[in-house]
Formats: structure tokens, sequence, C-alpha cells
């Protein structure tokens, strides 16, 4: 099947699996006559759910996608979705919507598969392309969504209990839809049929070579390790990840990428889990309520600052750290200011500018991280690099949520000045960079 083919019918799935309306409101819905829980309960004991459930299945998916080859995993993505939304529909009592929550968290996890089944569908040459592919469906499927909520509520064609239906069905068809994507038959790590065959034309040529005795004894050696059997496969793949990852994180670019690419995620997830808890604590009873505008024009913008950051041309081993410590700063500033404004139209802007920030960012991130790897490696080093980020976002929701207990504000607050701690470190790391670049400069001309 054509790669461009292989792309288009992923490239569906991902746009419905995005598409969730009932999402841009989900703590009003929640909060709201349908369900009557608690701002605190939603706050401390729903929400913290998914974090912790995204971290501890990220882990086993990770680990199982690329020996059942995708698939698998893809489809359970589109399960795990059709089931959060369902007991959201259903539940009436919050361990109820915790479960809920719990499946969100494994929908997010599985995710993996839907961003690195392509590597193993189509050739290297193809990879830039299906990759801005597959984020572009993401995002088209998540300004749709917000476009569609906003509409259908502010002119009063659903409320928030109903729009979940519609979410409800785009996953269901999403889940059918990835029944119909070709199976893998090889992966990158745990079924490499190039590397087998490379393997055995090395050991035939090594048997031809050896005394008819020897030659006996080294095929019963090998036959314990068979390039089909499973404890090879198994050897192999843990060997290669090893081998990717050791390369990849004795690499200093690689190192202080991942480093802005794991903590702004965490910082970045709080945010965008929490924000319209803080929204309720601006709007005005009777006032109508913007989320699904928001989302549309936080998705639409974003896109467009994505793909325009590839076509920029600057020095970033030069500039990066500079320029992640200015975002930063301007970041924890939005936070800072937030955690204290009311005005719920400045609240939008600012989660707007954040999230394009964010997203702006942690694209010019992956690439220079994508530089200086193995073209192999990418699904294992985006896999750890996301993975300590939900590590770090889980000690978050820890300390700050459930045991410390703050408010909404003063968690906002913290944020604003987790990010300020970012900006502070990337300032010392972008001064010394700047030194080294000196010192490199001088140093050919003196000699």
């Amino acid at each position: 099947m054509h790669w461009i083919t292989i792309s288009c019918i992923l490239c569906m799935f991902g746009c419905f699996k995005d598409f969730r309306p009932s999402e841009s409101f989900l703590t009003d819905y929640l909060t709201g006559p349908w369900k009557n829980f608690t701002a605190s309960e939603v706050n401390h004991e729903i929400y913290p759910v998914t974090t912790y459930s995204y971290l501890s299945t990220l882990i086993l998916m990770f680990l199982i996608t690329d020996f059942i080859r995708y698939k698998p995993i893809i489809i359970l993505c589109g399960l795990s979705g059709t089931i959060t939304f369902l007991l959201i529909i259903l539940g009436k009592i919050v361990v109820v919507i915790q479960i809920a929550k719990f499946f969100f968290g494994l929908l997010m996890s599985a995710e993996v598969a839907y961003y690195t089944y392509i590597y193993a569908k189509v050739d290297k040459k193809h990879y830039q392309e299906v990759t801005s592919h597959t984020k572009a469906a993401s995002l088209f499927g998540r300004s749709m969504s917000g476009i569609v909520a906003q509409l259908t509520a502010s002119f009063d064609l659903l409320n928030y209990h109903q729009l979940n239906y519609l979410t409800l069905s785009s996953l269901i068809i999403a889940t059918i839809w990835s029944i119909f994507l070709p199976s893998v038959g090889q992966s990158i790590y745990f079924h490499r049929v190039s590397n087998d065959k490379e393997k055995n034309l090395v050991t035939i040529q090594s048997i031809d070579q050896l005394q008819p005795n020897d030659s006996q004894k080294l095929c019963d050696k090998s036959s314990k390790t068979e390039p089909g059997t499973l404890l090879y496969q198994i050897k192999s793949a843990y060997a290669l990840l090893w081998k990717h990852f050791v390369l990849a994180y004795t690499n200093y670019r690689v190192i202080k990428w991942s480093v802005w690419w794991a903590l702004s995620t965490s910082g970045y997830l709080m945010v965008a889990t929490y924000s319209q808890l803080l929204w309720q604590t601006a709007v005005k009873p009777g006032d109508r309520i913007y989320n699904g505008a928001v989302d549309f024009a936080y998705a639409i913008i974003g896109s467009i600052s994505v793909f325009s950051v590839g076509k920029i041309q600057l020095n970033w081993v030069l500039l990066g750290d500079i320029i992640c410590c200015v975002f930063a700063l301007l970041e924890g500033s939005i936070l800072l200011a937030s955690s204290y404004s009311y005005n719920i139209w400045f609240l939008y802007a600012g989660y707007i500018i954040f999230g394009i920030i964010y997203h702006t960012m942690v694209t010019v991130a992956s690439f220079e991280v994508a530089k200086c790897i193995s073209e192999d490696s990418h699904g294992l080093i985006f896999g750890v690099n996301i993975f300590f980020a939900l590590l770090m976002q889980s000690l978050l929701t820890f300390v700050v949520i459930n045991t410390i207990m703050l408010d909404i504000r003063q968690q906002f607050y913290v944020y604003g000045g987790y990010f300020m701690i970012l900006a502070v470190t990337y300032f010392i790391l972008s001064i010394i960079n700047i030194l080294r670049y000196r010192g490199n400069v001088i140093q050919p001309q003196t000699t």
C-alpha cells in the first residue's frame, strides 16, 4: 500500500480521536446540574486520576507497542476513549468518574502507537512528511471540536450533557476505523526483518568457514537463540533500545532540549488540565462561556505557528537557550498574572498565548533532538521525554493538589513560579553557551 494512503487512513483515525467537543465544557458539566460535583472534588479527586493513569500506563504501552506491532494499541486507544465518555455519561458518583478518567489516561498513553505506527509502515525518507500529517490531523480534530462545541452551546442547539454523545460517536467511529488500518509486518525493535536477514547471512558465512565438527556445535548452540524465537527477539530489542538510549542521552544537545521538552510539557499539562476551574472563578452567573472558541483559536493559531517554525532558519545551537528563557519568562508571567486576574477575557487570551508558545517550542525541541539521534530511535527518545514529563507532572500533582491542597488560584501561582525557575535555568545555560561559542570563535583566531 502506498505511503500516502497509509498516512491518510491513520490521519482519519487521529482526526476522529481528537474530535471531543464535550471536553471544552467538561468542568462546567461535572460541576453543573447533570453531575453536581463540587469544584474541590473535580480539582482534588477526579482530575488527578488522569495524571497518575497516564504515567503508569505509558510505561506498559511503550514496552508492548512495538512488540505487538502497533495496531492493537491503536484499537485500544479508541476503545479507551469510548469507555471514558460512556462512563462520564452514565456516572453519578465520584468513583465512576475516576474510573472514566483512568481510561482517559489510558487513551493518552496509547497515543504512542498512533504517533509511531507510521514509522514502521513507511520509508525513512517520508518520516518528516508523515509526522507533520499526524500532528496536523490531531490539531484539525481539536479545532473542529472547539468550534462545534462553541456553536452548539452558543445557539442552544445542544447542552453540555448532549455534547458527550457527539464525543462518544466520534470515538466509536475512530475505533471502528482503526480496525481497517494495515497490519504491521515488521517493527523498529522487536521485529526487525532486515537485521535478522543480516544476522542469518553472517551466521551462514561463518559456518561455511568452520570445520564440520565446529559447524555442528555452532548450529546446536545457535538453535537456542534462533532469530524466530521470542527470547531472541526480546534480547535483540532491548539491546538495541539500550544502545539508542545511551547514544542519545550522552549528547549534550539532546539532554538540554529533552529537559526543556519534559519540564515545559509537565507545566503545560497542569495548566491545560486545570484552566477550566480557573475560568469558572472569573465567570459571573448568567455569562456566556466561550471555552470552545478558545480551544478552536488555540488549535488553529497553534497549528500555523508549528508549521511556520519549521520554515524559519535560526541558529538554534546558539540562540536556542535564550529563546527558551524568554518564552519561559513570558509563560511564567502569564500564569502569575492569571492567578490574580478575574477578567475572563484576559484568562482566555493568556491561555491561548501560553498554548501557542508551548506547542511552538516543543516542536523546536522535537526537531532539534531528532537532528542528534538515530532515525530508528525517534519513538524511543520521544517516549522517554514524555515519560519524564509525566513523572514531573505526577510529582507536581501529588505535592500541589493532593498534599498541600492548594486552591486553584494558588495552584496557578505555583505554576507561574515553576516557569520562572525554568526561565532562570535557561538564562544561565544561554550565558554559558554564548561564552563557549565566543571562546570557540576567538581560539582559532589566536592560534
